[in-house]
């Protein structure tokens, strides 16, 4: 009897920490309305997704089109898993208030539409981007085709690029149109670079460094079948990678680019620093050239440009910009200098997709009529 009681002892005392185990892992089953709502998918051409463009936090930094979603095609055949279509538009008007002042590298409107996507890789993409702006002064097929290349990102923090695009020549002569600032590009930007060419380069980006070295044709806008060849290199470094958040956003940059077209030598030399922090930034930038082979063609004259702007943001749509911007086209002349000051306003409807854009332009000249100007531009990125 005393065997039993012991045994039915030990079944009892090896239940009961079972069972309160069981009863403080025991999952939790929630009634329909207790449980976590999962995330709904919104088809791209409702009513619902076409209102979350305009309610949308636009990134600044970001030059995608605000109808990316519906103007973008899946593929579940072939080697392209995807395609998008999308057009940037500038419009400006310009009222120049100096008779004999004819500068055309004011125009800056322009209208460009284009197509890009991934292959099924999804390591690879490719970008053709189209000029349709009408132009009186070069053949339409010169400035027709603007991007057409294809990218990998195959090595980590890597991108290698094949094909037609922007060299980083200089800080704001590399970037795209979509972002400047200013409706125009700082002077020495607009003539020592600030061309398409066709070549390979690598972009990489890491936590304290960013760079972009490439190889390229010296010919601009198809005129020539390799005239020569050019070396691009930049570099920009992040000396507060590890505190941006609290102190700011700072990069330094240099870079050179050198080259031969028709057996005549240029070279660029660059450097720039940037600073971001909340609602305020600021930006210098200084280029020599001796000679050169940017948006206002080849050139063997030595020249040089800086230039200085601060900006603050009011509200997270409005925007106030000042630029000093100091340029010499060639210092062998001693009337060869001119000065802009610019005041901007910009207004992000959307984000970079719909800018509002006021620019006032006083130029210095020395061999002219000092000139006054207003730019009132639109841009629209679908």
């Amino acid at each position: 009897m005393k065997k039993i009681l012991f045994f039915i002892s030990l079944i009892f005392l090896s239940i009961t920490p079972l069972q309160a185990l069981e009863e403080e892992f025991k999952p939790i089953i929630l009634e329909p309305e207790e449980r976590a709502p999962q995330e709904e998918k919104i088809s791209p051409y409702t009513k619902k997704a076409l209102r979350g463009i305009i309610e949308k936090e636009y990134d600044l930094n970001s030059s995608a089109g605000m109808f990316k979603e519906q103007l973008t095609a899946q593929f579940n055949r072939g080697i392209i898993k995807n395609t998008t279509m999308h057009a940037h538009m500038i419009h400006t008007l310009g009222e120049t208030l100096s008779d004999d002042d004819n500068d055309l590298m004011y125009d800056t409107s322009l209208i460009n539409v284009g197509l890009s996507g991934k292959f099924k890789s999804d390591k690879e993409k490719y970008t053709l981007l189209f000029d349709l702006t009408p132009d009186i002064f070069e053949d339409f097929s010169h400035r027709f085709i603007l991007d057409a290349h294809i990218e990998t990102t195959r090595i980590k923090n890597n991108t290698i690029l094949f094909g037609s695009s922007r060299p980083q020549v200089g800080y704001e002569g590399g970037n795209s149109a979509k972002t400047i600032p200013f409706l125009t590009r700082s002077q020495a930007a607009r003539n020592f670079s600030n061309a398409r060419k066709t070549g390979i380069k690598i972009d990489g980006k890491y936590k304290w460094v960013d760079y972009e070295i490439g190889g390229f044709s010296s010919d601009v806008r198809y005129h020539e079948f390799m005239p020569g060849i050019e070396g691009n290199l930049w570099v920009d470094f992040k000396p507060l990678a590890n505190c941006d958040k609290k102190h700011g956003k700072l990069y330094i940059g240099a870079g050179v680019s050198h080259g031969e077209r028709n057996s005549q030598d240029f070279t660029v030399a660059s450097s720039a620093i940037r600073y971001y922090r909340e609602k305020f930034w600021a930006a210098a930038e200084y280029q020599h050239a001796d000679g050169s082979n940017g948006g206002s063609g080849l050139s063997d004259k030595k020249g040089y440009g800086y230039n200085l702007t601060l900006a603050y943001r009011l509200t997270k749509k409005l925007e106030f910009l000042a630029r000093f911007d100091d340029f010499d086209k060639d210092k062998s002349l001693k009337n060869s200098n001119s000065k802009e000051y610019t005041a901007g306003i910009n207004w992000y409807i959307l984000g970079q997709t719909a800018r509002i854009m006021l620019n006032y332009i006083f130029c210095e000249n020395d061999s002219k009529q000092d000139s006054h100007r207003i730019l009132l531009g639109t841009q629209v990125i679908l």
